[in-house]
């Protein structure tokens, strides 16, 4: 069925690798903010398309943001300075945004000095929305509504993670808790949220369905075209291999000069 949430792809991952321990490091691009942006770009159009009016699937660049160790990622709470996180954590996906286009982005689990990402207003509105004009949709990962009671300790209810989630600018969640869902009209009905919080999520949605051409007919959309056949094909294989042979770097583990532009990152 080409109307699956196949058409909605959760990548690129473009965290930052700071710790070989976590189990997801294959999944990124390593630690380089600036090779991260240029992979994911190109990540992103390719599976997005370049056709003026349609997507060929829906790119969710992924964990936003500051994701990168798993043993905890449930109540982590990442203190990050602002030169921190606007030069290093957040560049990977500024530019699958502002360059790529991606019509989605996925929040992390994580919290950023004491604010889960998926109720972040500053990550998903103030940053996201308003320094990079991002006009596609936020959704959480799976269960991270949940985690903001049970992890974080950051809501009470369900009906107050719902209302921090769509203040913030999420749209959409992701896995079978169901927490906005099941929770929106409550917190329509206590005055946490308003009805135009919820238009705009689901303006969003719906938005990213017309540009996969979901309500048009099948000939109209140039994408429909596409064979299974081309998935995992061997130039696909071989463009994967050019891509991982030709963006090793090493990175010199070395105390920066007085006046150098490298960055000591807080941990």
């Amino acid at each position: 069925d080409r109307y699956s949430g196949l058409l909605a792809f959760w990548s690129p991952t473009v965290n930052m690798a700071r710790d070989p321990r976590w189990g997801r490091t294959p999944e990124t691009y390593g630690e380089d903010p600036y090779l991260t942006g240029r992979i994911g770009v190109a990540f992103v159009t390719g599976l997005q398309g370049d056709d003026p009016k349609y997507i060929k699937v829906v790119s969710t660049p992924k964990h936003f943001a500051a994701n990168n160790e798993e043993h905890n990622r449930m109540e982590c709470d990442a203190k990050i300075s602002e030169r921190a996180l606007r030069e290093y954590y957040l560049p990977g996906f500024r530019a699958c945004i502002v360059e790529g286009k991606a019509q989605s982005i996925m929040g992390a689990y994580n919290a950023i000095n004491g604010v889960p990402c998926n109720a972040n207003r500053k990550l998903l509105t103030d940053i996201l929305r308003g320094d990079w004009r991002f006009n596609g949709y936020v959704v959480t990962d799976c269960g991270a509504l949940s985690t903001m009671i049970s992890g974080h300790k950051y809501a009470m209810t369900r009906k107050e993670s719902t209302a921090y989630a769509l203040k913030a600018g999420v749209d959409l969640e992701c896995g079978g808790d169901a927490v906005l869902k099941n929770n929106i009209s409550a917190a329509l009905n206590s005055g946490m949220i308003t009805t135009e919080d919820v238009d705009h999520a689901v303006f969003r949605v719906m938005r990213a369905r017309f540009r996969l051409g979901m309500f048009d007919p099948p000939e109209m959309v140039p994408y429909t075209k596409i064979s299974p056949d081309v998935v995992g094909s061997k130039e696909h294989q071989a463009l994967a291999r050019k891509t991982a042979r030709e963006s090793i770097v090493l990175l010199k583990n070395a105390v920066a000069p007085s006046g150098s532009m490298l960055l000591p990152v807080d941990l």
